[in-house]
């Protein structure tokens, strides 16, 4: 069976245009997961701080055309799931509220929105494969087995475990649920083995033989992930100021005549304060540059005073004393990985390595997450190496297939790709 491997992306990829769906094919993983949809009181589905599903029906407040964007990377044979909570967030304890105890059907909003959510995936040619339940909140059984059997109604074909922690409620989850729906409904347990969960590094034997205990061996994958490289604080704005990986430059632009391919959009802002909170909500840019005066850079690229224009990949400047530029150019660190691990492509293989002496033996791995492999591109992690996201995004794909298949079928080693 071939190595599954795993990715999540989230504002980088709906927001980053194009370009990031390109970046996630090309870069060879057999799923996306898309992080995180946050659920509020009143069943509503935010994408991060972005309200997208409500009152039954998917209405993008910000336009991202994610369907369609997904339905891309569907058709082109990538799984996508849609991972739903996070760490500091009530998204489970509002599941569980609205779930009043029970598996509810139409009429009531959690169910609505998430029947809403896979119709718009359908409408666009495209599907969900499944919903990742990322618990950390309300780690009760009752409620993610309750959820995941609307789900099941719904008509979703699948649904995956996200833990960090508390393996007797993750066990008793998994036999419930292969209870009902059945055995396969929950086909693959996302472990955490950084942040709160890089404990885990050291016990994935046992969340293998949990799979095993539960009767799910043959019809559920461990998959167990680590962290890329991460950017300071921010990374574009932090408790009231610039991030600490923002650069700036006076008086330069993007040079009009440079490519342009990676161009992600111009928004109005009062201010440079305003831009770089602006860029926080976003997170899928680079770098930019500010408008202080009407600026012409070439035939379409006039623009006004208040302007802030927006790409990913690496800037070509030139002189524009109008302009003042930002980018995420001063530094990312390893913040998660366990035991000062590191968080390059070879880090990370050397922990899959260590993972391939697990029995049965592990068929995949995830790292998390694409964003930051933008959100570094400019500063030089990882020694500076891979000059692209989708290099390097490949390269922690590689990681994941040379450190758990000893022969690295199917990848390029990673002394083989192309250094600048």
């Amino acid at each position: 069976m071939p190595v599954s491997t795993r990715i999540y992306a989230s504002c980088a990829l709906a927001f980053g245009g194009q370009p990031a769906v390109d970046d996630l094919k090309a870069s060879g993983y057999s799923t996306v997961l898309v992080w995180s949809v946050h659920v509020d009181a009143y069943g509503s589905l935010y994408l991060n701080d972005t309200l997208f599903v409500f009152r039954g029906a998917y209405k993008e407040t910000q336009p991202m055309d994610l369907p369609a964007r997904l339905a891309q990377l569907r058709t082109a044979g990538v799984e996508v799931l849609f991972s739903v909570g996070a760490g500091e967030t009530s998204d489970f304890t509002n599941i569980g509220k609205l779930l009043h105890g029970g598996v509810p059907g139409p009429g009531n909003p959690l169910y609505d929105n998430f029947n809403a959510l896979r119709c718009a995936m359908l409408g666009a040619g495209g599907d969900i494969d499944g919903i990742d339940l990322d618990n950390e909140d309300n780690v009760d059984p009752s409620v993610m087995v309750n959820f995941g059997r609307m789900l099941h109604d719904i008509g979703y074909p699948h649904v995956t475990l996200c833990p960090y922690d508390d393996l007797p409620v993750w066990t008793d989850t998994l036999t419930q649920l292969n209870k009902s729906p059945g055995v396969g409904f929950v086909n693959a347990v996302h472990l955490q083995c950084y942040s709160g969960g890089s404990g885990n590094a050291k016990k994935v034997q046992s969340w293998q033989n949990m799979i095993t205990k539960t009767g799910s061996a043959s019809r559920c994958l461990l998959i167990p992930g680590l962290a890329t490289m991460q950017p300071n604080d921010g990374p574009w704005w932090y408790n009231g100021s610039p991030g600490k990986s923002v650069g700036t430059r006076s008086g330069v632009a993007m040079d009009g005549r440079a490519d342009w391919s990676r161009y992600l959009r111009t928004e109005y802002y009062l201010d440079e304060r305003a831009a770089l909170q602006g860029a926080q909500s976003y997170r899928s840019a680079t770098f930019f540059f500010y408008c202080h005066d009407l600026v012409d850079l070439g035939p379409g690229k006039r623009f006004q005073a208040g302007d802030a224009v927006f790409f990913s990949g690496e800037p070509s400047w030139c002189r524009a004393p109008q302009c003042a530029a930002f980018s995420l150019s001063l530094g990312c660190q390893d913040s998660y990985n366990p035991d000062n691990l590191g968080a390059c492509p070879s880090d990370l293989q050397r922990q899959f390595k260590t993972w391939s002496a697990v029995k049965p033996r592990l068929q995949g791995g995830f790292i998390w997450f694409y964003d930051s492999v933008v959100q570094c591109l400019l500063s030089g992690c990882c020694s500076g190496t891979e000059p692209k996201p989708v290099t390097t995004a490949g390269a922690y794909r590689d990681a994941i297939v040379n450190g758990l298949s000893p022969s690295g079928r199917g990848s390029r080693p990673l002394s083989k790709r192309r250094h600048r």
